[in-house]
């Protein structure tokens, strides 16, 4: 292990930043920590990877709008094609986790935003509508919907593997009444 690379990330309120050692090194604690493109913070939730996600897609939307305009792509399945691929991708990164976040609100916009662009119609016409029109569902339904397929996955997964360590935590963190991501799946459910 190659301690200058690595990190510690405390998740708790109580004390931040504790001295971790590795074969008598210190390891560095850190506040914030990007992990596979999903920005990482100390609090308890992931707004702020959310927030990030939202950022980054907005970023990739101005830049699609922009070749477009350059390239003179006027083809609607195209573009959609397009937006699937190079923005969707980065807005919908490990949504079966984070999708009971508040801010999924920043990404439902860029999404029905990209819609309504395509449609030519303002920003204040019904999303019910313009869904319809291209018979899709809200960003939040399919992201709710990927993580009902991810919930099912995991329940799955026999004890001895990590993934299903991962889950029994969830299924005590559930009966005691703590905040979890079980919890937030089953109570969307119901």
């Amino acid at each position: 292990m190659n301690v200058k690379k690595t990190k510690v990330m405390v998740f708790n309120s109580v004390d931040p930043c504790q001295e971790f050692l590795f074969e008598g090194d210190i390891i560095e604690c850190v506040q914030t920590f990007k992990y596979l493109g999903i920005l990482l913070k100390t609090t308890p939730n992931l707004d702020n990877a959310v927030e990030h996600l939202a950022a980054a897609s907005r970023r990739s939307l101005f830049a699609l709008n922009r070749r477009y305009a350059e390239l003179r792509i006027m083809d609607v399945k195209l573009r959609c094609d397009l937006f699937n691929t190079l923005v969707h991708s980065t807005t919908s990164y490990t949504y079966e986790v984070w999708v009971d976040s508040k801010k999924i609100e920043a990404i439902e916009v860029v999404y029905q935003g990209f819609l309504k662009s395509l449609l030519g119609v303002r920003k204040t016409t019904s999303t019910s509508i313009v869904l319809v029109e291209f018979g899709k569902f809200s960003f939040e339904h399919f992201a709710w919907g990927q993580a009902l397929l991810y919930y099912n996955r995991v329940s799955t997964v026999t004890k001895d593997r990590i993934l299903g360590k991962a889950w029994e935590a969830q299924l005590t963190m559930l009966v005691a009444g703590k905040k979890c991501w079980a919890g937030s799946v089953k109570k969307w459910l119901l």
